[in-house]
């Protein structure tokens, strides 16, 4: 018997002799000593069974001694006080059982309450992404408060040896891939190891199910970055071919024919060399911003601008490759300045400009706007509206991410970095893009900075 057990035999049995010492004191009959020991057997009762048959058993000796003639001794001469006692002892051994089984029952449901909650709680933690280390903690003391352990680890990875097991621990538990280590103050019942162990299966297969999630996600991203790597590698490859290939051959043919090309076609080529070298410039700008932001390495340094300079030097920094359309300016003579990364906000229009110029076709006028916009004084908008094909409304979505694009343009050119890019920018600002239509066709893209830029 265990040293608990041994406490609560003792103290039932200490309570029935006060009891019966008391009813002895008070002169009670043996029908009223009878029920007083009656309750006092039930309220034991809830101590176990070990206690509540013990009180039973001192409870029938009491009686007899104290309270049956002749008193003093376990001889009995009335027949009614052997029913008596026979209806006591039957009525404290059925009344004294169904309490340790209604007691049973109790503690039973609420072990079982207590399992169901350590594997909710668990499940939660890893549906809703917890490190397994804090799960895994966070079950240890829920299993400690539920087998009354002294101390409780649970370690996920290949089984600990025995000579790394801690030497106060006598309880031990391999699951696949978990391992739980206690130190209990008595022995577990068999009824209580087989739900331990239970537990910890059921632990290790939420661990596992993480650890498989963990994985997918992984493989998931190195595909994505693969993707990623492979569109970047083809679209920057591809587009640097095209001015390369021309710079190369207006130059060629420069060098080697120089006296006998008339003037004007000289010019021509000159032109195209400088138009192809801008779109390298541009296509190496774009790439370095894209790395700058995969790198998470934007930050902004806001000064005051003022928007209609900005948009100026920008569109004649674009006059190169605008010859064939008409860019019209349209921005509110009252706008304050604004605070803004300069360098930012021009590679944003020189973007949005360059995406209009690419599908507007020529001799189509382009609209480069700026007004107090958005929800009032505290912001503006800029706007770039061209008289292209605009995006289909299935493309619009995905047409701010990086490598795509709404494939309108005939020749499909362009690494599809722009929108992406200035998108980031525009956010870096603490700010939002958005694709309109333009009224009679085309595309219209909408920026909305805060008057006073936050990062």
């Amino acid at each position: 018997m265990h040293e608990r057990s041994v406490i609560r035999v003792a103290l039932a049995v200490i309570a029935v002799a006060a009891v019966a010492g008391g009813a002895r004191a008070a002169r009670a009959d043996l029908t009223e000593a009878a029920l007083v020991l009656l309750v006092t057997v039930l309220a034991v009762g809830t101590l176990g069974f070990p206690s509540g048959l013990a009180a039973a058993i001192v409870g029938f000796l009491a009686l007899n001694w104290f309270f049956t003639e002749p008193t003093g001794s376990f001889k009995i001469h009335r027949t009614d006080d052997v029913v008596a006692l026979a209806v006591f002892a039957a009525s404290a051994a059925l009344v004294g059982w169904t309490v340790q089984r209604l007691s049973s029952l109790r503690r039973t449901a609420l072990q079982r309450e207590a399992e169901a909650k350590v594997r909710l709680d668990l499940t939660n933690r890893l549906l809703t992404g917890t490190d397994v280390d804090d799960a895994l903690n966070s079950a240890a003391d829920a299993l400690a408060a539920l087998f009354a352990f002294e101390a409780c680890t649970l370690t996920a990875g290949e089984p600990l040896s025995a000579s790394d097991e801690p030497a106060h621990a006598n309880v031990r538990v391999d699951g696949p891939g978990v391992t739980l280590l206690a130190r209990s103050p008595q022995p577990l019942t068999p009824p209580d190891r087989e739900l331990l162990e239970a537990l910890v299966a059921g632990l290790a297969a939420g661990v596992d199910r993480l650890r498989l999630q963990e994985e997918v996600r992984e493989a998931r991203l190195v595909a994505e970055v693969g993707r990623q790597r492979a569109g970047f590698l083809s679209a920057v490859s591809h587009n640097l071919r095209t001015p390369l290939t021309a710079v190369k051959a207006a130059a060629g043919t420069l060098l080697s024919s120089w006296s006998r090309i008339e003037p004007e076609e000289r010019r021509e080529l000159l032109e195209t060399i400088s138009d192809e070298a801008e779109r390298l410039e541009r296509l190496v700008r774009n790439t370095l911003e894209l790395s700058r932001i995969r790198a998470g390495a934007l930050e902004i340094e806001p000064e005051r601008v003022d928007i209609a300079d900005l948009v100026r030097h920008a569109v004649r920094r674009l006059r190169p490759i605008a010859r064939a359309h008409r860019v019209r300016l349209d921005v509110a003579d009252d706008l304050p300045p604004v605070s803004l990364d300069i360098t930012m906000a021009e590679q944003i229009l020189l973007n949005l400009l360059e995406n209009a110029l690419r599908f507007a076709p020529p001799g189509s006028e382009i609209v480069v706007g700026a007004r107090a916009g958005g929800r009032g004084d505290d912001e503006i908008e800029l706007r770039v509206a061209d008289h292209g094909p605009g995006v289909p409304p299935e493309a619009r979505d995905r047409i701010f991410e990086e490598f795509q694009s709404a494939e309108t343009r005939p020749d499909r050119s362009g690494t599809g970095l722009g929108l992406a890019i200035v998108r980031a920018l525009v956010v870096a600002h603490g700010g939002s893009v958005h694709y309109e239509d333009t009224p009679g066709g085309g595309a219209t893209f909408v920026c909305t900075f805060p008057r006073e830029a936050r990062a």
